[in-house]
Parts: structure tokens; C-alpha cells; sequence
């Protein structure tokens, strides 16, 4: 790809990180439509979303929330229209959608997608008895379809139960009077960075910067064609280019990359594109390799504090050993002593009876 000189190029210095410390990543993919309809189409491998478009998708997830909580804020509920090949509507399903951003896997993820099901139907019920009294006690009525998807960033391997009845009891024994369903997990690394690139959607950055965890993932990052990803941030609508500075910039402050720097990174992306990430990517990769450094720093002196540990245990044990010995050896004294004294008094009462008999 054909590159400015530096300093011809024009930063967007109007660039504030402040605003951008939130942890905003995947509430803000799944709260664009335009990602959702390729994340859907392009990564959940459901043919009944396979031509699913933007216009498509409804957002009602703050129709639930409330009766929710707060906890479930990053989680989103979209209501897609499945349409006829002439265009008209054929029905409408419901989409949850459960981040799991962490390493740590949640394994009750599949009650948490059963809650959030409960509370959409019984809503659906109610709405649906408000346009005709009573018809969810008619034959025909049928709640929607709820496909429940898990996107997991984490690097370990989803080890979590697929389906409901992995947490329940008896399942096997009991089988038929267990409620059931199974959940998607979408994880980012089950995909290599070639297979996503050659995606080549705006779905798919989003997903290769959430691969970036360490200075190995960032290494493998450096390899992707910097045209590509170039081209598909510079032909994303403005509104997923600040989707893709919020997530550069938590994985700038992940990487522990200095503010100053960070901010400048960030201005150079806003006023040339990718093209500027790729330039600077050696300022990542040194704190990345900090923190690598300072990781493993750690974890030798954890090691270390351990052998100390486990030393000063040996100590203490052999301690207890020769006092126990030691103690031991003052019985063994004592009891030979005694025995010396009874073998003495022995004699002396020997002697005395023989004195007796004499006179």
C-alpha cells in the first residue's frame, strides 16, 4: 500500500481518550446494526439468519432491562424480521446476545439465557392478550423463537455445558420432564486471523483487535495485510470508526501503551486510518513485551517466595524431627536411669533380706 510521509499527514488531535475509558467494547458492536447483521449472517452459521440485514434488526433490549437489573446491561435482545424473498415480513424471532469478556468462563449461562427467555415470553404473552383478550389460552397461540448466542473473547476454551440440562439434576434419568434448549458460543478465537480477514466485513476487524490479549497476539496481528485492514476501516460509516477507536483504545490501555503515546496513536488513526496503527505498532509491542517481562518477573519471584516457603516448611519439619528425637533420646535416659535405679534398689533389698537371714 502506498504510504504518505509523515509529516504531510493531518491527525485528528481533536482525540479524547477520557471519554473512551469505559469498557465499551462489545455493548457497542451489538448495539450497531450493521455489525449485528454480520455477525449474525457471517459467524453464527444459522440459516435462518442467513440473509438477515440491517434494516432487519430491532434493538428492545431496555424493553427488558428493568425487569432484569443492572447486571445485565452489556447483554442485548434484538427482535429480527424474517422476511419472503418478495420483502414482506414472514415472522419476527428475538436474538440474546451474552458477552463474555473474561478469561473466566461463567458455566450458569445457560439459567441466566433461560431468564432472559421467561421474561421475553411472558411479555410477549402479556402484549399479545392486550391486542386479544385471552389468546395465549387459544390452541393455535405460539410464543417466538429465541435463538440465545454467547460471543466469548476469552483465550481458554469454552468448557461450559451447551444445553440447559447440563445443570439440572437427573437429567439423564429425567429427561423428559426437563425444560431444554442449547446456546451458540461465538468465540473469537476459533478463528485464525487469515479465515477473518478474508471475511473482509467490518465484523471481522472488530474481531481480530479482540483477539490482540498479549505481545504474541499482537505479533500475529502484525502479519495481516496492512491494505486490508486499512480498507476496511476506510470504507466503515463513521459510526463503526469510533466503534473501532473505542476498541484500539482499551486495547492500548491493555497493553499498558503510556497515555501521551496512546492519545497520539489514536489521532493519527482518527486523520489517516489504520495505515498510522501499523507505523506505531512498535510502541505496543515494546509495552506489551513490558508487560510480558514484568508477567514473568512475577511469576519468578513468586516461584522463588514459593521455594522459599517450601524451604522454611523443610526446615520446620526437620526441626520438629530433631526435637522429637531429642526427645525421644531424654526418654530412652530416663528410662535407662529408672531401670538402673530399680536394678540398685533390687540389689539393696537382695542384700537386706540376706543380712536378715544371717543373724
Amino acid at each position: 500500500m502506498k504510504k504518505t510521509s509523515q509529516n504531510k499527514r493531518r491527525k485528528n488531535t481533536s482525540y479524547h481518550p477520557e471519554m473512551h475509558v469505559r469498557d465499551v467494547n462489545s455493548r457497542e458492536i451489538f448495539k450497531n446494526e450493521r455489525l449485528t447483521s454480520q455477525f449474525l449472517r457471517n459467524y453464527t452459521n444459522i440459516p435462518l439468519l442467513s440473509n438477515v440485514m440491517p434494516e432487519d434488526i430491532e434493538d428492545v433490549s431496555k424493553k427488558y432491562r428493568a425487569f432484569l437489573g443492572v447486571e445485565y446491561e452489556s447483554d442485548t435482545i434484538k427482535k429480527v424480521y424474517i422476511r419472503k424473498p418478495d420483502g414482506t415480513i414472514e415472522r419476527e424471532v428475538f436474538v440474546l446476545s451474552l458477552i463474555e469478556h473474561k478469561s473466566d468462563i461463567d458455566y450458569d449461562v445457560a439459567m441466566q439465557l433461560l431468564r432472559y427467555m421467561c421474561v421475553i415470553w411472558q411479555e410477549y404473552k402479556a402484549t399479545q392478550n392486550k391486542i386479544k383478550k385471552s389468546s395465549s389460552h387459544n390452541k393455535d397461540f405460539r410464543y417466538p423463537l429465541i435463538i440465545p448466542i454467547v460471543y466469548y473473547e476469552g483465550k481458554r476454551k469454552w468448557t461450559a455445558g451447551l444445553n440447559l440440562r447440563d445443570r439440572i439434576e437427573f437429567a439423564d434419568e429425567m429427561e423428559k420432564y426437563i425444560p431444554d434448549f442449547t446456546y451458540q458460543v461465538v468465540s473469537v478465537n476459533q478463528y485464525i486471523n487469515e479465515e477473518l480477514s478474508r471475511k473482509h466485513d467490518e465484523m471481522s476487524l472488530v474481531m481480530l483487535i479482540n483477539k490482540i490479549q498479549s505481545a504474541e497476539d499482537l505479533a500475529e496481528f502484525r502479519k495481516i495485510s496492512e491494505e486490508i485492514v486499512d480498507n476496511i476501516y476506510g470504507n466503515a460509516p463513521e459510526e463503526i470508526k469510533e466503534i473501532y477507536k473505542k476498541i484500539l483504545w482499551s486495547l492500548l490501555i491493555k497493553l499498558q501503551v503510556p497515555g501521551d503515546e496512546a492519545q497520539e496513536i489514536m489521532g493519527g488513526i482518527g486523520g489517516q486510518g489504520m495505515g498510522y496503527l501499523f507505523e506505531n505498532m512498535d510502541k505496543m509491542d515494546i509495552q506489551a513485551e513490558r508487560r510480558n517481562t514484568k508477567r514473568e518477573k512475577e511469576r519468578a519471584d513468586a516461584a522463588e517466595q514459593q521455594r522459599d516457603i517450601a524451604e522454611q516448611q523443610r526446615d520446620a519439619a526437620e526441626q520438629q524431627r530433631d526435637i522429637a528425637e531429642q526427645q525421644r533420646d531424654i526418654a530412652e535416659q530416663r528410662a535407662e536411669q529408672m531401670a538402673k535405679e530399680m536394678e540398685l534398689m533390687k540389689k539393696k533389698v537382695e542384700e537386706f533380706e540376706k543380712s536378715k537371714e544371717v543373724h
